[in-house]
């Protein structure tokens, strides 16, 4: 089976790198157009007040997506160094234990968002305009969509901890397209409203489940699919949410990130507060299509630093760390210009309402600003997790959300009013990069020294 996985140590660092990214990146960003065009017809169709609702249950998506991920992560990082080390058995087992993991959180996660709807809508204070809305779109994803994609998502970690970039592809940009021709048929065609657009996201999941699914019955991968195989191992259990913390943590602070600015925007008497959270809202789509790539690149980034430091090349570690950067830097600055220069064009495409294009141009200035270093925040401390240091990678995803993002917009807006809202976002960027540049440069001389040991010659034991 290993000449499933023996690329991931030979061939070049720069074409495997980009050979991986790109088709993960067309799949995501084709995948991620759901967002898109979600948002799309829900504005225009259904109206600004529709896309409000959609906005404040998306902290919760992600909420759950981080779960999701802490389990998928945690499982692709230790599965990729098995790789490297030829342990294939042990993979195996850790993908059985995953599977069983994500089938019980998935359960337990649902019922808790189902049965406490109203709670959660009343904490992060949805006002009685979005609250019907954001009622109709969270219950069909909340009894159906997350249980699904708690199950879904896992053997797309299991394709990328092997370095099955096109096989990932193939399933996102085809579950994609169905995603976009539901919406249309029951956003606009059957005037299902938000509801369509939750229908048409779950059907798309069992569409991208059945898809995949077909990849690895029919001996197109490296590892399979087993559930119960393997005798329980709790401490299997223990590294995988060891490993996934830092992903659990980036992206639930995402979530709680987003829920307290919609709190703090609720707040402000001097504005139209629905038309803010939509906007924000509306930005919080353009991000999230924006990292797409991103993503597609972290993932590359960390199966191929994860396989190559279990195989003890660190010299491969050392370089994938530069030609990491170097991508997700000069992506994010391009990304930067665009949005901060000439926002209007990809903001109109949501809606034609003067009032809400103007806003949420301003919001986006401050949010891409330094994006740039928000990139390279996130790709580096996907290498502490891809080599299995799990305290500096909790401790990095922490940064930026909870050490400087949240107490900036506690601080900043009490003291400069809704620009400060909005000025956490580069306050953050700026001082979370200078401290991971600070960890990487020490990590550097530790692959150093460990290349060298590496290449010492072995001991004579005949001497």
């Amino acid at each position: 089976m290993s000449q499933h996985t023996g690329h991931l140590g030979t061939k070049p660092i720069l074409g495997l790198f980009f050979g991986m990214a790109a088709p993960i990146a067309v799949g995501m960003l084709v995948h991620g157009l759901y967002n898109v065009v979600d948002a799309i017809f829900v504005t225009r169709i259904v109206g600004i007040d529709a896309m409000g609702g959609i906005s404040i249950v998306f902290p919760i998506q992600m909420l759950v997506f981080a779960v999701i991920t802490l389990i998928g992560h945690g499982m692709a990082s230790i599965v990729s160094r098995h790789l490297g080390a030829k342990n294939d058995e042990a993979a195996q087992a850790t993908t059985d234990m995953a599977l069983r993991l994500s089938l019980v959180l998935g359960i337990v996660v649902s019922a808790a968002i189902y049965f406490n709807m109203a709670a959660i809508f009343e904490f992060i204070g949805v006002s009685e305009t979005l609250a019907p809305y954001a009622y109709e779109y969270l219950t069909p994803l909340a009894l159906i969509g997350f249980p699904l994609i708690f199950i879904g998502n896992l053997p797309g970690d299991i394709l990328r901890a092997e370095g099955k970039a096109m096989i990932m592809m193939i399933s996102m940009v085809l579950s994609a397209v169905v995603n976009i021709l539901l919406d249309a048929i029951f956003i606009y065609g059957l005037d299902m409203g938000v509801a369509g657009a939750a229908y048409g996201t779950i059907l798309s999941q069992v569409f991208g489940i059945a898809l995949v699914m077909y990849f690895f019955l029919t001996g197109k991968t490296h590892l399979k699919i087993t559930l119960f195989a393997y005798k329980f191992d709790w401490q299997v259990v223990k590294n995988i949410v060891i490993l996934g913390i830092p992903i659990l943590i980036s992206h639930a602070g995402v979530s709680i990130f987003i829920g307290f600015t919609n709190y703090s925007l609720s707040q402000f008497s001097d504005i139209d507060n629905d038309l803010y959270i939509s906007a924000y809202g509306l930005i919080g789509r353009c991000v999230m299509f924006a990292i797409l790539p991103l993503i597609a690149m972290t993932i590359a980034f960390q199966t191929i630093a994860g396989y190559n430091y279990g195989a003890q090349l660190y010299g491969r570690v050392r370089q994938v760390i530069k030609v990491g950067l170097i991508a997700c830097m000069s992506y994010g600055t391009g990304m930067s210009l665009l949005m901060i220069l000439v926002p209007e064009p990809i903001i109109g495409i949501f809606s034609s309402d003067i009032e809400l294009i103007n806003v949420t141009t301003s919001i986006a200035l401050w949010v891409f600003l330094f994006f740039p270093l928000s990139n390279a925040h996130a790709l580096i401390s996907a290498l502490f997790q891809a080599i299995g240091k799990a305290r500096q990678a909790i401790f990095l995803s922490s940064l930026r959300i909870y050490f400087l993002m949240l107490p900036a917009l506690i601080v900043l807006p009490a003291l400069y009013g809704l620009d400060g809202l909005w000025w956490a976002y580069p306050v953050a960027d700026v001082v979370a990069f200078t401290v991971v540049v600070y960890f990487l440069f020490r990590e550097r001389r530790n692959l150093n020294r460990l290349d060298l040991v590496s290449k010492q010659p072995a001991p004579n034991k005949e001497a």
